[in-house]
């Protein structure tokens, strides 16, 4: 049977995003100083190397930011604002990477240093790659201002490793064009399309294999060795344990969940390295997605207005039979007998 586990905490953002944030609203005619009382640090600490504001703070000082900044669209506002430089080894990674296409992996590869809430997909299709942009957990109503600043920032960032615009690039959005589209289309140097299916980054496939200006292997082996320490401290001295960071963000994705080898990518380690944290903490990979699966079938059925075959698609199974033998592997129970006891 399943046994659920407990959760973790997150080890923030960097305090000189927040410093970023504070300088765009003052160029905006704001006043800042709110913004940093919110945070409860001075511009100074937030300045330090290793300076990190937790993500409950963060996310405060980024509402009190939009409803100051009203509808001037904030998101790509800040992009424009950061340089690459800011994002620390994981900047200097890109930057000297072998090709753009290294340098948006490494980007993808440890976002969690620098947006522990979100993660980038990538697909190919047709001679374009494509870059999902996906939260982890729900973001709140500062969703659509991270998303913008985010993918903004990708195209930001690729215009300065090449020093020119990014040709075939485009910028894909799910909401609706927004009050500021206008003004957003105007100073991003690709096309923008919204009410799109995805958030995303959309590249064409040659683009990739392009060097960048300041390609060096020599400073992208140094930085990705930064990298790696910084995010194994992390790991070590903010976020407990692997396998704990692994349920909460199954908890929070969509039916089917991640096989292996992609959760590996996610967590930014080897499918061997996640295995391997695993069993250290006597569970297998297998058995989290079964927890999360059994946590989200508990629930589901407990509204009587789903059919158990509602359940199944929703957890992502195509046969209503399969689920019922895992539901009986979980729990010792179909699901019908899960509601006559009155769970």
């Amino acid at each position: 049977m399943v046994t659920l586990g407990r959760a973790w905490f997150d080890a923030g953002i960097p305090g000189i995003y927040v410093v970023l944030l504070c300088d765009v609203m003052k160029g905006l005619g704001k006043d800042p100083a709110a913004l940093l009382g919110g945070v409860g640090e001075s511009r100074e600490q937030l300045l330090a190397p290793q300076s990190r504001v937790p993500l409950e703070q963060a996310q405060r000082c980024a509402e009190q930011a939009l409803d100051m900044a009203g509808s001037a669209g904030l998101g790509f506002r800040y992009a424009r604002a950061m340089r690459i430089t800011l994002h620390g080894p994981v900047g200097l990674l890109a930057l000297s990477s072998a090709t753009l296409g290294d340098g948006l992996d490494a980007a993808r590869r440890y976002l969690g240093l620098r947006a522990p809430l979100w993660h980038m997909d990538r697909r190919e299709e047709g001679g374009r790659v494509i870059f999902p942009l996906v939260a982890n957990a729900d973001p709140g109503r500062i969703h659509a201002f991270v998303v913008e600043a985010m993918l903004v920032g990708f195209i930001h960032m690729l215009e300065q490793l090449l020093e020119a615009v990014p040709e075939g690039a485009e910028l894909h959005f799910r909401q609706p064009p927004p009050p500021h589209a206008m003004a957003l289309r105007g100073e991003v140097p690709v096309p923008v399309r919204f009410n799109q299916d995805e958030d995303a980054l959309v590249l064409p496939q040659a683009l990739l294999s392009v060097a960048p200006l300041l390609a060096d292997p020599q400073t992208a082996a140094l930085a990705r060795e930064q990298c790696e320490a910084e995010i194994n401290r992390w790991r070590s001295e903010q976020e407990g344990p692997l396998a704990e960071r692994v349920r909460v963000v199954l908890r929070d994705m969509p039916a089917p969940l991640p096989d292996l080898t992609a959760m590996a990518e996610r967590m930014a380690v080897s499918p061997r390295t996640l295995k391997r944290h695993l069993q250290q903490a006597g569970a297998s990979y297998r058995q989290v997605q079964d927890e999360v699966l059994y946590e989200r079938a508990r629930a589901l059925l407990r509204d009587r207005h789903q059919r158990v075959s509602d359940v199944a698609y929703a957890l992502g199974y195509n046969d209503v039979a399969n689920f019922s033998r895992a539901f009986r592997r979980w729990s010792g129970e179909t699901p019908k007998q899960f509601r006559e006891r009155g769970y």
